[in-house]
C-alpha cells in the first residue's frame, strides 16, 4: 500500500517541500504527544460519553482498521434484538450474584477490542490473550488503567508451545512451523485460574487466525461455559482446510442459537442452564473422528 508520504516523496519537488516542513510536523506532534515516538500515534474514539485514546503504530493500516472495526463498525456489538435482551439479563444476572462477568478476548492485537468491551461491559474483568510482542506492547499500553489481566500467550485446546509468524500483518499472526515462540493456554487453564465464587463465564471472543480449527477439535467443555461466543472464522484465508467446521460442530451439537454481525459469527447459550457439556464432548470426538477419515 502507498502511503500519501511515499506518493509526495515521488518527486524532486514532493521531497524538497517534505523535507522543509518535516521538522514543523514533528514539533506539533511533540506538543500534543509529549513523549509518544514519531512512529506512533493517539487515535481518540467516542463511545457511550467516553471519549477513548489508542495508541498504535503511525503507519500500520492494519491498526486503524482495528480501531474502526471496534468503534465505528461496532462488530462485536452482537447479539441484537431477544438475543441481545438475553444476554444483557445474564451479564445483570452475574453482577446480582456478587461475581464479575468474565470475557476472554483471544486475539486481543493492540487493545481496541478490550477497551470498547470495558466501555460496553464496565463491570466485567477481561482477560486478554495476544501472542505477537509487537501488538502486545501497544495491548499494555491501551488497557493501562482497566480491569484486565493481560497474557502474552496464544490459545490452544491444551497448554503448550507453539510459533508464530505469517505475513498478513499485525491483524495476520498464525501459528507456523517456525518463527517467534509462543506459550499457548487453554481456556479450561484460563477458567481455572479464575475463581467461581469472584467471576462467571459470560464472552468468549476468538479472532485466532484460523486456531480455532484445532481448538474446537479439542474438549469444548470449557468453551461451553460461556452465554456468549463471538468468532472470526477464517475459511477466506485458509481455503479448504475447513478452518471453522468443528466450530459449527460444536455451536449445533450443544443446541446453541446462532447470530452475525458484519465478519463475526456468534453462538448464544439458550436461558436457563446451560447445554449439556457432554454434547460439547461429543462434537468435538465428531470433530476427531471426521479429520481422521480425511
Amino acid at each position: 500500500m502507498t502511503t500519501a508520504i511515499e506518493k509526495l516523496t515521488s518527486t524532486p519537488v514532493g521531497k524538497l517541500l517534505y523535507k522543509t516542513v518535516q521538522p514543523f510536523v514533528h514539533g506539533a506532534r511533540h506538543l500534543a504527544h509529549p513523549g509518544i515516538p514519531n512512529e506512533q500515534t493517539i487515535t481518540k474514539v467516542a463511545y457511550r460519553g467516553r471519549t477513548i485514546s489508542i495508541r498504535h503504530r503511525r503507519w500500520s493500516a492494519s491498526d486503524v482498521l482495528a480501531i474502526q472495526q471496534c468503534f465505528e463498525k461496532q462488530q462485536y456489538d452482537m447479539p441484537a434484538g431477544a438475543h441481545g435482551e438475553q444476554i444483557q439479563r445474564v451479564y445483570r444476572q452475574i453482577i446480582a450474584s456478587g461475581r464479575k462477568p468474565l470475557i476472554i478476548d483471544c486475539g486481543a492485537n493492540i487493545g481496541a477490542s478490550i477497551t470498547w468491551f470495558a466501555a460496553r461491559y464496565p463491570e466485567a474483568h477481561i482477560v486478554g490473550i495476544e501472542p505477537a510482542p509487537d501488538n502486545f506492547e501497544f495491548l499494555q499500553l491501551n488497557c493501562a488503567g482497566l480491569d484486565v489481566d493481560l497474557r502474552q500467550a496464544g490459545i490452544g485446546p491444551e497448554d503448550g508451545h507453539a510459533y508464530i509468524g505469517g505475513s498478513g500483518g499485525e491483524m495476520g499472526y498464525c501459528i507456523t512451523d517456525s518463527g517467534i515462540p509462543v506459550d499457548i493456554v487453554s481456556i479450561g487453564t484460563l477458567l481455572a485460574s479464575k475463581p467461581e465464587s469472584q467471576y462467571a463465564p459470560f464472552l468468549l471472543k476468538l479472532d485466532i487466525e484460523g486456531s480455532e480449527k484445532s481448538l474446537f477439535a479439542g474438549d469444548c467443555t470449557s468453551i461451553n461455559h460461556f452465554p456468549l461466543i463471538i468468532l472470526e472464522p477464517h475459511d477466506w484465508a485458509f481455503p479448504g482446510q475447513l478452518c471453522s467446521r468443528g466450530f459449527f460442530r460444536f455451536h449445533v451439537a450443544a443446541g446453541r442459537d446462532f447470530c452475525m454481525n458484519e465478519e463475526n459469527v456468534g453462538s448464544i447459550a439458550l436461558e436457563g442452564p446451560l447445554s449439556d457439556p457432554g454434547f460439547a464432548d461429543a462434537a468435538a470426538a465428531d470433530n476427531e473422528a471426521a479429520g481422521r477419515s480425511r
